[in-house]
């Protein structure tokens, strides 16, 4: 029973170990990652601040050729809904990093501890602090990373809200102004 419980640390610590370098390469992917992101959404942000809304564009004519074609309330709402669906798309990616983020600074850090306890009862405090400063400087990368996608999460979810507001009140008030009904009754 002994040498099995010891067999199960030994699989456990060696499937640790060979975490610990994927874990380190994925902190940097993401935080790099989410530093792009962020550069993006600061160009997003200067574009919006001319007057840019790429999503309230295409929606435009989109909802123009609808028009042209004489649909329906029925085909407006459901433009309005793929629109939707396109604008939270790309907050997906920031949620997951903001998920992503503290899991692996929290694996990072204890990995990393493992090793430097292990070092501890060995009496070599270099290679503990070593260990220690490994583990607590991924669990900010990690962090850093995942704030990051926080902020720029909230602030394109409220840009995504206000523009399909905006494309709602469009399509409403041509509904309201009778301009596709008037299409289908001259069309048809």
């Amino acid at each position: 029973m002994v040498k099995l419980v010891a067999l199960f640390q030994s699989v456990l610590y060696l499937i640790s170990s060979l975490l610990f370098i994927p874990v380190l390469a994925g902190l940097l992917v993401i935080f790099f990652y989410s530093v792009y992101l962020a550069g993006e959404t600061l160009g997003e942000f200067f574009k919006r601040r001319r007057g840019e809304k790429r999503l309230i564009a295409l929606f435009s004519e989109r909802f123009e050729s609808l028009l042209e074609a004489g649909c329906d309330d029925v085909e407006v709402e459901k433009l309005l809904r793929i629109f939707e669906e396109r604008a939270f798309s790309p907050l997906d990616r920031l949620k997951m990093l903001v998920r992503i983020g503290p899991s692996l600074g929290l694996m990072g850090t204890l990995i990393p501890m493992g090793t430097g306890l292990a070092a501890l009862s060995q009496g070599k405090i270099e290679q503990l602090t070593s260990s220690m400063i490994i583990a607590f400087t991924t669990t900010v990368v990690g962090l850093a990373a995942a704030v990051i996608a926080y902020i720029l999460a909230t602030v394109k979810q409220k840009w995504i809200h206000e523009d399909l507001a905006f494309m709602e009140y469009m399509a409403e008030r041509a509904l309201k102004d009778g301009k596709i009904y008037e299409k289908k009754t001259q069309n048809g």
